[in-house]
């Protein structure tokens, strides 16, 4: 009897060495890109408007096969007279869009946009027309973090610059060449990050 138990409780063993460990699963994502900013502002007793314009070239890559590349930008503006109680308010999105960068010393976007007005319900066309030239200082970032669970692991990491910019050319909408206003801010950015999960 004790034989046959020994025997038994062999060919368990036995089997279960067999048994092939689960293998670990990893998702790993990169990105890597350079953007462009710039607003254009006004504002008196009655009235306020503000436009903005972002555009950006990136590109990543999920997991194994080729990078993907995109280049966008993306159109907001709002404008309100007090006086008159009349508004406006919409933003837009466009592939459409031809957008170079060189790093952080200047950059050029030329492309149209359909924007959605949110208030009034209707689509309008807006066309821009920019040129970035950094100036001043350049800022740089940096940032990473870890985190560990049994049969759990998580990494990211994050680096970027940003420096000032001087803009000029055009933002066409309804007729009115918005880069016109008289306030206005603009900046240029590359960034790169990359995270990596590990579940066993």
């Amino acid at each position: 009897m004790k034989t046959a138990t020994a025997i038994a409780t062999a060919l368990t063993l036995l089997s279960l060495s067999t048994v092939p460990a689960l293998a670990a699963t990893a998702t790993k994502y990169q990105f890597k890109g350079q953007n462009a900013y710039a607003s254009f502002s006004q504002s008196d007793d009655c009235s306020y408007t503000d436009v903005s314009v972002s555009a950006f070239d990136n590109v990543t890559k999920s997991g194994p096969g080729a990078p993907t590349s995109q280049t966008g930008a993306y159109f907001y503006y709002s404008s309100y007279n007090y006086c008159t109680g009349t508004q406006s308010y919409g933003d837009g999105f466009s592939e459409n869009v031809t957008f170079t960068s060189n790093k952080l010393n200047s950059a050029t976007l030329n492309g149209s946009f359909t924007v959605y007005d949110y208030y009034l319900g209707t689509s309008k066309t807006a066309t821009v027309n920019l040129t970035w030239t950094g100036t001043g200082d350049t800022y740089r970032g940096k940032s990473q973090s870890r985190y560990q669970s049994p049969g759990y692991t998580s990494s990211y990491r994050y680096t970027g610059s940003s420096r000032d910019a001087q803009v000029s050319g055009s933002v066409i909408l309804d007729g009115t060449n918005f880069a016109n206003l008289p306030t206005s801010y603009a900046s240029l950015g590359t960034s790169s990050s990359g995270s990596l999960e590990i579940i066993k």
